[in-house]
């Protein structure tokens, strides 16, 4: 049994916060970090409000900014200089859950832009344009940049046959698979583990299966034990995490121990150089 690679999701909403994120990931020691480039395009804004009792509650909302707030170029040369791990660049649209605005031409030009900057890894979702995927992807190829293609379902969980034969048709589409679906119950995190579950020992690329919502963070905790090849965490710490199907990376780490699933990688000591960290190893 292998211990999957760990890869944290970065969720600033400007450069600055992502960078200072990714420093507290570096200090955590871990191999691999997620830059959620869609995030940039909104912020966070404080609303208060009177409830029925005429008390004040104060909330946050994210608000959108426009296209033309965020400096591509210079934001992605601020991220490479800030970030020392090997970085995943994503850029998520809205129907898949991301915060980038409804603009498919912006989102790809972003993603060009990440590709052509020298970015290790980049996530490419399946519903692209057929033609301008090929075309993101050749152009990975050719600079040397790594893709996880991806599979983002808002719509719900399918059973697990479902989801199998997805990962049959997708394997060998970029350097990893990430199916990721919503998940509105511990049923639909069960199809997600039987699926993984049948998975195991298949000589096949690597991929990772998760979900959104109660029940996603299954796969999450039992990756080593489901052969999958990479784990998505967070430096988040609210109540809530279990919610939206995501671990914290401490309690990731401490699940494992106490599960038996142990490896020197991925102890909060230890650092691992730029070659350790291909998720595909």
């Amino acid at each position: 049994m292998s211990v999957p690679k760990v890869c944290v999701s970065l969720g600033g909403n400007t450069v600055a916060e992502v960078v200072k994120q990714a420093e507290k990931a570096t200090g955590e020691g871990v191999e691999l970090v997620e830059v959620r480039f869609d995030r940039l395009y909104v912020e966070r804004v404080k609303v208060t409000v009177k409830n029925e009792e005429g008390e004040q509650e104060t909330s946050v909302e994210f608000v959108s900014r426009p296209l033309a707030a965020v400096d591509v170029a210079a934001s992605i040369e601020q991220l490479k200089k800030g970030i020392e791990k090997t970085v995943l660049f994503t850029c998520m649209p809205r129907r898949q859950g991301g915060q980038f605005p409804d603009d498919e031409e912006g989102r790809i030009e972003v993603l060009r832009q990440a590709i052509a900057s020298g970015v290790s890894w980049i996530n490419l979702e399946l519903d692209i344009d057929d033609k301008v995927r090929e075309e993101l992807f050749e152009a990975a190829r050719e600079a040397g940049c790594s893709t996880v293609a991806s599979i983002h379902d808002m719509a719900g969980t399918p059973p697990s046959k479902e989801i199998l034969a997805a990962v049959e048709e997708n394997l060998e589409v970029g350097d990893l698979l990430k199916l990721c679906y919503q998940t509105r119950g511990y049923g639909d995190g069960l199809n997600l583990f039987e699926a993984a579950w049948e998975l195991r020992g298949v000589d096949a690329p690597a991929y990772t299966l998760m979900g959104m919502g109660i029940g996603g963070d299954w796969p999450r905790i039992h990756a080593p034990l489901l052969d999958l090849t990479m784990v998505y965490t967070t430096l988040d710490e609210d109540y809530s995490l279990p919610d939206r199907g995501l671990i914290n990376l401490r309690d990731l780490r401490t699940a494992w121990e106490m599960l038996g699933y142990t490896n020197p990688s991925v102890t909060s000591t230890g650092g691992e150089t730029q070659s350790d960290a291909d998720p595909t190893d």
